[in-house]
């Protein structure tokens, strides 16, 4: 709301006048025409206000009432310009006088708006119209059927319980949409050179954001003023935090553990643009030192929900959102808090969604993870039968600190030649055929039991075959053997784990959405509850929508300075990225010394 006390004294001249409209007039710019221009084709490129009037036209119980003194259009265009001002911030005092009074005569007849004189009973009756139309609109699309106040928790409880869960789903989707449509804009004049530039490679991961709120113990007996809202306890993982923080530190066995960190608000799942392309190690190309070809991190779509809750379910949401604009897929990146879902939650959908998924392991989930036809999943990959028992917990051994860095590299190395290749390119169902390493006319190992693979090359490996009473499992009589896609979905991956293609792939995308994490953080304040300060999933989820289109801009408008267009030379160099370590050299716990930099 508008402050209560003056800060300092007020000038001469300015006697009777209520110190928060002398810093508002204070800080007043005219909008010019072109930026007020500017504003309203990308509220109109969105398409948001349809769909806004449309909820609004569906929710009216009747058509009893007065038209709204401001306008959905008026709002957001307000909106817009206040975030070009405050790096993306939105405050609602600072939106009602852009409409009251910095916009042109012009703008001010076209979006129908009334004269509010320069006084405190003026700016009052224009913020109440703002505040009226924003909270109108985010009513719409609140997912939640808890008013935004403090409130007993058997009565949120009773709320929640006695909720039409159909129409709280469709206000869910709603908002998905409306704010990945801001974001979408952001991105709309320049999404030719977005595609030509991309791959469909991207990464998804979550950040916390505060609230505007206190936190409160989950076991009192009322909520926080934002019961929407809820603890983000930071251990490691992403288990769901049921309780306050201080209740989060006792673990079995009568151990304690101290959280890393913890806030009260929310976590927003976002999927950043990745970039898989990359010349060899040591490659001295103009290609791979021209790093303007190299599009920067982009968030393309995004989800707000509670810290913990339902991680996959939400990231497919952003992902789905994606394909609905007709995004091309590529590989995927995610982190450990989503290969650990039920394969119905996040990776059939994925791999339905066109992705190609690619990710790490807890140290419980590293080793054999399944088997089919006697072919063994170890790491994500599939591999022989007869392979080594040491190479078959190679990873392990490393994190338990049985072997060095130097014998895990050697033996990821060695375990390469045991895995089965792919025969043909997966079919239409995601079924794909995959050959025995003995088997074809380029084995990689020398097996008995495929006699072909014998005398070939007397540097492969030799299997030892150690005769059972049931005969040799059917991979070892067969060439090849079809694996369905449901076949070790939860684990399985193209690349193999370790290798230098996966920890190119699997950092170079992983990197990416952590700096933008940390770019969005410093510029746009994105985890700072200040930079928010309406409570509430809807209206938190609008406001960073706002955000991050304003961190998109800045990032694609310094991007497109680096490239030449329309036979003019560039108007600036591209940024000097770091040397990147070779991935050759990659261990599970830091790469080895004496490493080779790719270029």
């Amino acid at each position: 709301m508008t402050p209560t006390h003056n800060p300092r004294p007020l000038p001469h001249g300015h006697t009777g006048t209520p110190a928060w409209l002398y810093q508002l007039r204070e800080r007043r710019q005219n909008v010019k025409a072109a930026d007020f221009t500017r504003a309203h084709q990308l509220v109109e490129r969105s398409g948001i206000i349809p769909l806004l009037h449309q909820a609004q036209q569906r929710a009216r119980k009747s058509n009893a009432g007065r038209t709204r003194t401001v306008s959905l259009r008026a709002l957001f265009i307000a909106m817009t310009l206040d975030s070009w001002r405050n790096h993306g911030r939105v405050v609602l005092a600072e939106v009602a006088d852009i409409l009251a009074h910095q916009l042109t005569p012009a703008a001010r007849a076209q979006l129908a708006l009334p004269a509010w004189p320069d006084n405190a009973d003026g700016f009052e009756s224009a913020y109440l119209a703002v505040r009226r139309a924003f909270h109108a609109a985010e009513a719409v699309m609140d997912p939640s059927p808890l008013p935004k106040r403090r409130l007993p928790r058997a009565d949120a409880l009773r709320l929640e319980q006695q909720a039409d869960q159909e129409q709280l789903a469709a206000r869910r989707q709603l908002l998905v949409e409306v704010t990945n449509r801001i974001v979408e804009a952001s991105l709309a004049p320049a999404r030719a050179v977005i595609e030509e530039f991309w791959d469909g490679s991207a990464a998804v991961d979550a950040t916390p954001i505060r609230t505007f709120s206190r936190g409160v113990s989950a076991t009192g007996p009322d909520t926080a003023t934002d019961p929407d809202a809820a603890w983000y306890v930071r251990e490691g993982n992403h288990r769901d935090p049921a309780t306050a923080p201080q209740a989060c530190n006792t673990h079995s066995g009568g151990k304690t553990r101290k959280a890393k960190r913890y806030l009260f608000g929310f976590e927003a799942t976002l999927v950043v643009t990745g970039d898989t392309s990359a010349a060899p190690p040591g490659s001295t190309s103009a290609a791979a030192r021209d790093h303007s070809q190299h599009l920067p991190a982009l968030v393309l779509a995004f989800t707000v929900h509670k810290p913990g809750h339902d991680p996959a379910g939400n990231a497919i949401t952003a992902l789905r959102d994606m394909r609905r604009r007709n995004y091309p897929t590529g590989w995927l990146a995610a982190d450990r808090a989503y290969n650990a879902a039920l394969p119905e939650n996040f990776h059939i959908p994925v791999r339905d969604l066109g992705y190609r998924p690619i990710w790490d392991y807890r140290i419980d989930q590293l080793g054999i993870q399944g088997t089919h036809a006697g072919a063994l999943l170890i790491d994500g990959t599939w591999y022989c039968p007869h392979l080594p028992e040491t190479l078959t917990t190679t990873t392990a051994d490393l994190l338990n600190k049985k072997i060095d860095r130097n014998t895990w590299r050697a033996r990821i190395d060695a375990r390469a030649s045991y895995r089965l290749r792919p025969k043909a390119a997966p079919d239409h169902r995601g079924a794909r055929r995959m050959l025995c390493p003995a088997a074809g006319t380029h084995p990689t190992v020398a097996c008995p039991v495929k006699h072909r693979s014998l005398g070939r090359d007397p540097r492969l490996p030799l299997i030892d075959i150690t005769p059972t009473p049931t005969g040799h499992p059917e991979i070892c009589r067969r060439e090849s053997l079809t694996f369905t896609r449901d076949i070790g979905i939860r684990h399985w991956q193209e690349l193999d784990h370790g290798l230098a293609p996966w920890v190119h792939h699997y950092f170079r995308l992983r990197n990416r959405v952590e700096h933008f994490n940390g770019y969005a953080k410093d510029h746009e304040a994105i985890e700072r509850s200040r930079t928010r300060r309406i409570r509430g999933i809807a209206a938190q989820s609008l406001l960073l929508a706002f955000q991050i289109a304003h961190a998109n801009h800045r990032k694609l408008a310094s991007w497109l300075d680096t490239l030449q267009t329309n036979n003019q030379p560039a108007r600036r160099r591209p940024s000097n990225r770091h040397k990147l370590k070779n991935p050759r050299r990659w261990t599970p716990n830091g790469y080895l010394p004496d490493t080779t930099p790719e270029t």
